[in-house]
């Protein structure tokens, strides 16, 4: 127990700079450029439901607490998306979503079986969210403006998550979440590895 929670302890650290490297890569190329939207939005989702779930459930905030910073800096990569696209309107719409939705977590406005549902719908979500960065990278045969230290921590953290999710609160539900993010953020890091060549290329030609 006390290794599990020293390991979510430091998962929960970890994540305050998880999507920094990314956060920065989008701001300094001032560009989003070979990151889906539609990946990003249904990864926010996915979070989201966990850490509302999680919230909710009363869990220590060490089992959770990767989830809410994830959380939060896939909103500031969502709005860098929007605002580097034109799309001015539509971020300032997504953080007020944002803001009303937390509001009423935080509340307890919405229902705990409600949150479950949503946790349960996370799991196809997830896999949706990474197929579509999976197949746009494929399809361009480069992984565009993505960092990959970020891509390798998420996949370093998920591995970590199944561990202590099943030693301190035996929930299935964020198990079978966590084993298939693992998976599938692994696949993007090998796209990485496998494209590694056609992005120094592509920056050679620019």
């Amino acid at each position: 127990m006390l290794m599990s929670r020293l390991l979510g302890l430091g998962i929960t650290v970890m994540s305050l700079l998880l999507f920094i490297p990314q956060i920065l890569k989008i701001q300094f190329a001032q560009s989003g450029e070979g990151i889906s939207l539609l990946s990003q939005l249904l990864g926010f989702f996915a979070c989201f439901a966990v850490t509302s779930y999680s919230y909710a459930k009363g869990y220590v905030f060490v089992q959770w607490g990767d989830s809410f910073f994830v959380t939060v800096q896939m909103v500031i990569i969502i709005i860098q998306i929007l605002w580097f696209s034109s799309r001015q309107a539509y971020a300032a719409v997504f953080l007020a979503f944002c803001w009303t939705i937390s509001c009423a977590v935080m509340g307890e406005y919405i229902p705990t079986d409600v949150l479950a549902l949503l946790q349960a719908i996370s799991i196809p979500v997830v896999i949706v969210a990474k197929f579509l960065q999976i197949r746009a990278n494929y399809q361009r045969q480069n992984t565009g403006q993505l960092s990959v230290i970020s891509v390798f921590l998420q996949f370093a953290g998920c591995l970590a998550r199944i561990f202590t999710s099943l030693k301190e609160t035996g929930d299935q539900l964020m198990v079978i979440t966590y084993i298939i993010a693992a998976l599938l953020n692994g696949i993007i890091f090998v796209q990485f590895l496998l494209y590694w060549s056609n992005v120094e290329m592509k920056k050679k030609v620019s």
